[in-house]
This record gives structure tokens, sequence and C-alpha cells, in this order.
């Protein structure tokens, strides 16, 4: 293994994969093959007998961790061994491994719900009344919406720093107060968010938790990348892993620590010889991506800004390109600037580029940035800061994505939804207040809309949300009045362009989290806090982004320095560079928590904007350049009142090959333009396999476009029942328990988010009351009926990934695992428990879908076989509802069936084919039927078409590719 190694890999490289040493730093500098070395180093461990499921990688996001599956999935076929190894490791997010361990050590928290930012602003504007929130809103000018949402932060900064709201208390009580009452409610109402993920595992452990310990102690090797950005709370998890026997392997590059400002610790990566003792790091110096301009030019730079406070590292170029250029300069006004990248832009397509196998291809969009520190609004003029340029390529026909910082609101049709929520917020509108809107924002951004049925909508849930107090309660969901006014704008006949669709969808998904998070939207006051939070909130916390899961688009990416992180372009063009933007005004900690309580953090230059983050910051955007880099800026900008200097970043930059714009070259040497091809693995889920299986174009509005339904009032249920049995298992894992137990088990652990428990519930039992009588009863009858599932080991839950051809299936598995008295495994069966019954025709029942059901347990089943090494010889469904347990075939030629049928749809994804396939039956319970105009359309014959998937009922062709 070691030849292999050195032959593929730089001999730092080399070094860093097969170093031995207990506690080890990498320091990886731009460009120089972490990735790489990272997968040689697991490659390495699996050739000298470590078990893979010891393993465990955490990335910094979910992109990255894709970026590192692929490449182990290469070196472990270099090597000679399989890539279903890979399915065994862990390689992901610290925030999904904590939410894994989690549910090992306690299955009630698999009922638990993520909280992301916006999410937990919802929560708090949710429980607003009984958080005790209001007091603290003297202190921002009796704004609402800033009040909560330092409120949000505030929290979270207590997850990141392992801060004890006691000690909030003790100095603040309003705070204190807000923050305990926010802990209680989310811990009732079973949410959680991505720092307490972390924490409460960092707490279980140190408490002695049996089964967190015991978890965290199977990990025989830690490797961390992006080490650079981790928090406190996640080096708190690191050292705990660490401490129950786990090597630490940590690549990073504190020159790219660009997160202080939410709390990562830049102090990690800096001290961590001294704190593990170790005796030697390797650094990773030699630069693969770019020219050595570029590498020299922001080497000094950083070197320069920062000095001491850095690690000392002299990168070095692999290689030089022709053509390339290196160009600066500071432009009258914005309009100058922009129309000279647009112009620029222009000019560089088709220019002959070299890629690192020694391909030549002329460059085309896909191939450029433009990079700026934010894109939001400007204080002055309040005009996004991208739109001078997004605006130019517009109008040169140049096809631009915004990846991150874009007002999702800029798109006319996903004004005109919130426009309609704002209408119906203020009453239930006359026609000629209908008339107006209709014709000023609907019309305009929908051709095609109808005005009758417009009214009609308008008249409906006019009448619906402000229903007087007192009579029978109701509960309004929102997101089918998205898909009513959808429907009235003829959505379905003349639908917009794909990407317009998908930012519909992006509002959608607000609306889809609105519903997440709110028990119930029921009054006028809880409709007026929705559109609340689409005026205040929603434009600020959601990014508009065109970042495909198969494929990049071939279009310029206008994008923050931040969300370009860990990408590289052929061009960049890092713009809004001048005095007082770029590097930003330094800034001081101004949150809720008492000063004292964070100094040290403040200290270390988190929750503050300080000149070291902001250089961080320049030097990560210049190292995004592969060949082409031009930074600019304007002296005088658009509501500026004052002319600016250039910035004292671009001031510092010098190199020979450092030219004003004004010397920039023309007439390079030309190609065939051709976009960059991506290596790709689609990860994906049994979920996404199985809609674009039923129709594509279900896919499509899921998937691609992002559309949600509705959150049903009984959501929930089934994953409650499943967790009740769970439960029942963990607790009870040598014998049957009794019914009196499992009645216990099952009410003890029942929650439903969506439906209040009756104010009475003895005399007047409600929805809630019987769908838990309903979960206890099915729980005495699975011990009475399976009592035998009880004397197997069962492995709940255990997490795979399949590689396939182009895709990693991922998904959880249910095994019930027959042992020998002396612990030899007899038999392993793949259970797949649905809250549902059979009645007494299960393959007539219509709510059955018995091809989704018996593709997902053949998967299951290879996964068993293949990934977590059991021999699993039989799959079954089991039907909770009724305890009926349904043999699926399992053969071999079953699952080689299915996952024909997995690849065959990955083809159809990959390649964005998405043909509507409609059927009656579908059709009447699709989510989206009246958005789809349900016209037959056929598949690409390139795709051929999958064998049929063999069912208990007999072996039946995928929905998608049935006749009608």
């Amino acid at each position: 293994m070691e030849e292999l190694i050195r032959s593929k890999l730089t001999p730092d490289q080399a070094n860093a994969a097969l170093d031995t040493s207990r506690e080890v730093l990498c320091l990886a500098c731009a460009g120089s093959g972490k990735s790489q070395t990272l997968a040689f180093r697991v490659a390495r461990l699996i050739s000298e007998g470590v078990h893979p499921s010891s393993i465990v990688a955490f990335t910094f996001t979910e992109k990255a961790a894709e970026s590192i599956k692929r490449r182990i999935a290469q070196t472990l076929t270099l090597a000679g061994f399989s890539t279903n190894l890979i399915g065994q490791m862990y390689i992901g997010t610290i925030h999904a491994f904590c939410q894994n361990i989690l549910g090992k050590a306690d299955a009630k928290y698999r009922q638990y719900d993520v909280l992301d930012d916006n999410r937990l602003i919802l929560f708090l504007m949710s429980r607003y009344p009984g958080l005790q929130i209001k007091p603290l809103r003297s202190r921002f000018g009796d704004r609402y919406f800033e009040t909560i949402k330092e409120v949000a932060a505030a929290w979270k900064l207590c997850q990141d720093e392992g801060l004890d709201v006691s000690s909030v208390l003790a100095l603040d009580s309003e705070v204190g107060t807000a923050l305990e009452l926010l802990k209680d409610s989310l811990d009732r109402d079973q949410y959680i968010d991505f720092g307490s993920m972390i924490r409460l595992v960092v707490e279980h452990s140190k408490n002695g938790s049996a089964a967190v310990n015991g978890a965290l102690s199977e990990i025989s090797h830690l490797l961390v990348d992006e080490y650079q950005d981790v928090s406190p709370s996640q080096e708190a998890l690191i050292r705990a892993i660490h401490a129950q026997g786990a090597s630490l392997f940590v690549v990073g590059d504190d020159d790219q620590a660009i997160y202080s400002w939410r709390g990562a610790d830049v102090s990690n990566i800096l001290s961590f010889r001294g704190r593990y003792r170790i005796q030697h790091m390797h650094t990773l110096d030699t630069n693969f991506r770019s020219t050595r301009a570029i590498v020299d030019v922001s080497t000094d730079f950083i070197a320069q800004e920062l000095g001491a406070a850095r690690l000392t590292k002299n990168p070095t170029n692999h290689r030089d390109v022709v053509p390339r250029e290196l160009a600066k300069s500071l432009f009258n006004d914005r309009d100058e600037e922009a129309d000279w990248v647009a112009n620029r832009i222009e000019q560089l397509l088709g220019t002959q580029f070299t890629e690192k196998d020694g391909t030549v291809r002329g460059l085309t969009a896909g191939d450029i940035a433009i990079l700026m520190r934010s894109t939001r609004g400007s204080e002055q003029s309040g005009e996004a800061r991208h739109n001078p340029f997004t605006s130019r390529l517009t109008s040169k026909g140049i096809p631009f994505t915004l990846e991150a910082g874009s007002n999702p609101f800029d798109r006319p049709q996903v004004a005109a939804l919130r426009d309609v929520f704002r209408l119906l917020a203020q009453g239930n509108p006359d026609r000629m207040q209908a008339k107006d809107l209709f014709d000023q924002s609907i019309l305009p951004a929908y051709p095609g809309a109808d005005f009758q049925r417009f009214t009609q909508v308008l008249s409906e849930w006019g009448r619906r949300i402000h229903a007087p107090a007192g009579g029978a309660r109701q509960r309004l969901f929102p997101q089918n009045l998205v898909f009513d006014l959808l429907s009235a704008f003829q959505v379905a006949t003349q639908p917009p362009a794909p990407e317009v669709m998908r930012e519909i969808g992006l509002f959608s998904r607000m609306i889809q989290d609105v519903e997440g998070v709110y028990l119930s939207v029921d009054s006028t006051d809880r409709f007026r806090q929705v559109f609340h939070f689409l005026e205040f909130v929603a434009d600020g916390g959601y990014n508009v982004s065109t970042d495909d899961v198969t494929q990049r688009p071939d279009a310029v990416s206008v994008a923050t320095v931040h969300s370009a992180k860990g990408l590289e372009f052929p061009v960049v063009f890092v713009v809004d560079c001048q005095a007082g933007r770029f590097p930003g005004k330094n800034s001081n900690y101004r949150g809720l928590i008492p000063e004292q309580l964070v100094r040290e953090a403040v200290q270390r230059g988190a929750y503050v904007g300080t000149r070291a983050a902001e250089a961080r910051l320049f030097y990560t955007a210049l190292t995004r350049a592969e060949a082409f880099l031009y930074v600019t800026g304007a002296a005088n900008l658009p509501g500026g009142k004052r002319e600016n200097k250039a910035s004292p970043f671009t001031l510092r930059m010098s190199d020979p090959e450092l030219i004003p714009i004004t010397a920039v070259a023309g007439g390079f040497p030309t190609a065939t333009r051709q976009p960059r091809i991506n290596e790709t693995i689609l990860p994906t889920s049994f979920s996404d396999i199985r809609y674009y299986l039923h129709c594509p174009m279900d896919y499509r509005f899921r998937r691609e476009w992002g559309f949600s339904p509705a959150v049903p009032e009984l959501f929930g249920y089934g994953r409650a029942v499943h967790v009740a049995i769970e439960k029942l298992h963990e607790l009870h894992p040598e014998r049957p328990p009794t019914t009196v137990e499992a009645a216990d088990v099952a009410s003890g652990s029942f929650h439903l988010k969506h439906i209040a428990p009756s104010g009475d519930p003895k005399n007047r039992p409600g929805a809630y009351e019987r769908a838990k009588n309903k979960a206890v009863e099915i729980a005495q009858q699975y011990v009475i009926e399976f009592a035998d599932d009880f004397i197997s080991r069962r492995q709940v839950e255990a997490r795979f990934e399949i590689p396939a051809d182009d895709c990693l299936i991922t998904g959880s598995i249910d095994l019930l695992i027959k042992e020998s008295q002396d612990g030899t495994i007899r038999d392993a069966e793949v259970i797949d428990f649905k809250a549902m019954e059979a009645s007494n025709d299960p393959f007539g029942n219509s709510e059955l879908d018995w091809l989704a059901l018996s593709l997902q347990v053949q998967l299951y089943a290879k996964a068993s076989r293949e990934i977590l090494q059991e021999n699993a010889v039989s799959g079954s469904v089991h039907l909770l509802k009724d305890n009926q347990r349904i043999q699926v075939p399992v053969d071999p030629n079953a699952v080689q069936s299915a996952v024909e049928n997995v690849e065959w749809a990955v083809q159809g994804i990959l390649a964005r084919h998405f043909p509507m396939r409609p059927q009656l039956s579908k059709c009447q319970q699709c989510d989206f039927q009246n958005l789809c105009r349900k016209q037959r359309q056929e598949f690409d014959p390139a795709l051929g078409v999958p064998p049929p998937i063999h069912t208990p009922n007999g072996q039946l062709f995928a929905a998608a590719v049935q006749s009608i």
C-alpha cells in the first residue's frame, strides 16, 4: 500500500497519509489536494485491517462529504478494495453524526425535528407569549423581529460555546429566563437545533452515558476536515471521541478560517500541536490549482496581513497555464466597474484553457465566478450589490446563477405570492382591491393568470382566515393557499421558466418551514404572523441558489466568498473591493449574552468583525482562481456621500505579473467552448428514487424545484408508532415486554406536533387521544403476536450507503438478527415497519404502494448483505396497524432488479429528463396535480426500460414506465 501511495501522491501528501501517530495535524494550503490525502489515508487504514465501521470523517458540509466519498471510492478501487466499504464508514457533517448518536442513545430523539436558523426564528415566533421575550424588546427599540433574532443568536451562542443557561440567568434574569423557557419548550415539543445536538452528545459523554460512550468507543480513527472552522462545542466532541480511544487526524488551513463571526475558533488549529503534544506536523504546500502569480500574490498578502498570527506556510504552484492574467483596478463608479466586468466576461468566453489532465477546451460561462463580500442590498441605495453585475450579464444574454445572497423576492413571480399574503393578512379583500393587485402585481408575473379563479381563491381563503373567534376550530394550511394561487395563475398550462419555478419552489419551502414549526395556523393573528415572517425574515434568511445536486449549471456563478469556499474557477472576479467595504469595518460584540461570559470568545475574534477575519476572507477569494484573477472596486457607490479610497487589501497586492485593468490583453488563443466535466456521484435517498420511478414530474416538483406539500394533520404518526417499537426493543433486549410495559412505553413516548391534546382528555378525548390510544393498542398487539422478535438481537435503524452506478443510495435499516446460544448469527431479516393497515386485501389497498415497498426492502437487503455484513435471507413489510408481516422477495434476482431500477432512475435524473407520466389513479393522489398539465410524454429511448420489480404480488414495472 505504501508503494501505491507514494506513486500517486506528492512526498508531503504521502507522508501525511502514512503517518501512524495517534494525533496528526495536516496543514493544507489552498488547492493542495487534501481530499486526495484523506482518501489515501482511509485506504491505508483499510489495508491494515481497520474495520471500516470504526472510521469516521467529519466534513464541514454535505457537499464536501460527497467529494471525499468520491475520492475514497476511486482510491479503494485503485487499492483493490470494494467501494461498498464506504457504506460502513461515517463521512458527513458533525451535526448528522450527533443526530445519529442521540437516536442510538434514546429512540425518542428520532422524533425530534431539526431547526435550522429560519425554523428557530419561527419557533420563537410561534411560542412567543410563553417564552417571556417581550421584556427584552425595550433593548432593541421595541422592534419585534430584531428581538427575536437576537434571542435566537443568544441561544445558538450558548450551545456553541457550551455555556449554561444558569450562568446567563445569574447575570441577566430577563435573558436567562427567556433561554430557560426556550430550552424547556424545545424539549417538550421535541425540536432540536444543530448546536444542541452536539452539546447533548458531549454532555451525555461527560455524564457517563453507556450508550453514547459505547458508540463513541467504537470509533478507532477520527478524521476532521476544515479543522480551522470548528466551534468550541465541536472541539469538545472531537476531544470526547479521542478520549474514548480514537486516533485523530485533522486537516485545515488557518489562513482560510472565515467563520469566526459565527463562533468558529481558529485557535483550535493554531494551538493543536501544544494541546496534543505532537512532535511534528505535515504541510501540504503544493498548489495544484492556481498559477504562480496567483499563489505568490495571495501568499504574500496573507503573510503581510497576519504575520506571526498565522502558521507559516510557503506554498508553491505546480503548473502555470497559458493564457493567464492577473489585474486590479479602482473604477470611478459602480456602473463603470460592472460594465467592464461584463465586457471582460464576454471577451473571455471561448478563451483557450488547459485542464490538469492536459485537455484543451474553450472557456464557458460555468468557468467564471463573480465573488463579493456580500450580495445583499447596500445601506445607501437599498439595491442588491449583485444587481449592477447581473443586470449587465442579462443584457448580454450571459447566463448566471445566484449562489447565495439574493433576495428571493427580487423575482416578480415570488413577490406576487407574498403580495397576496399581504392583502389577505389585512382582511378579506373586496373586488376592487383584488383587481388592483391582479393588474399591478400578478398579471405582469403570470401573463396567463385567470382573474375569476383568483377572486374565488381570495374569497374562500379570506373567509376562512378571518373567521370570527368562538366558532368551530379550524386549521389552515398556507401551502394549499400557495397551490390554489398557482393553479389560478395557470402555471399548469403556462409554466414559468425552470429557474423561476425553482424560486417559486423556494417560497413553497418557506411555507413548509412555517407549517413544520407552528402547531397550527388557525386564526387571523396566526396568518398575519406567517406574512410578517415572509416580510421581515424570509427576504434575508433564504438564499436563492441554483447549485444543482446533479451538476453545476453552465452559468457564471455570482456568489459571496463564503459560499464559494471549497470551489475553484478558471476565471474569478473579486468585485466591490474598496476601503470600508472590503475590508469591512471592525465591529464590537452586541449580543444578549452578558459580555463577561463571552469575553474569552471575543478575545479570540469570535462574534465580532476584525481585520484578521477580513484578511482571511480576502485570501480565500483570491485562491479560488486558477488562471485569470481580476480584483476591482469603485470609488463612487450608488447613494454614497463621499469618494472611497482603494482597498488596503488591493493596495497590498504585488507581483511582477500584476497589471492595471487598462493593460489587460486581448486576442487570447481560443478553442471550441466546452463545459468542464465534473465527476459526480449523486447522493440520493430511497424517497428520491421512489418519486422518479412513480413519475419523473413528481420528482421534478419536489427535488428539482423544491416544492413541498402541505403538512398533514397527523404528520408524524407513523414515526411516533415506529419510535415506540424501537423503544420497546431498546428497553427489552432479551425478553418480550408485557402488554402493560408496552402500553407504558407507547404512551410515554407518543408525541404529535400538529395536533393539540384535548383540554379534558378523559371526558372529551380528541384526535390526539384517539391516535395515542391506537398507538398503544398497536404496541400491545405487537408484543403479543411477535414476541419472538425480542429474542433476537435487533440493530435499530442502521445507516447505510450503497454505491451504484453514478450514485450513492442512502438510508437506514431495521434488522432482526437471530443468534445461536454461542452468538453465531443464524439469520437476519430486513423489516420495514409501516404505520399502515392491510385490511382484508393488502394488495387491493390503494394506500399501499407495493412497488415502492418492495424496492425499499430489496435495497435494504442489499445493504444488509454487502454493507452491514449481515446475511439477510428474508425481508418483509410489517404493517403495524393490524400487525401483518408480509414477505417480500429478496433473492439475488429481485435485488438485482431493484438496483437496476435505481440506476435507471439516476441516469434519468443526471440527464435532467423529467417527462410527465400521468395516470388517473396517480394524478388523483398527487400533491401537485393542479400545477401539472398532465400531458403524457415519452422517455428518451436511450434510457431504455428498467426490469420489472419483484413484489409479493408478482413482477410489476415501475409506475413511471407502465402504459396507461
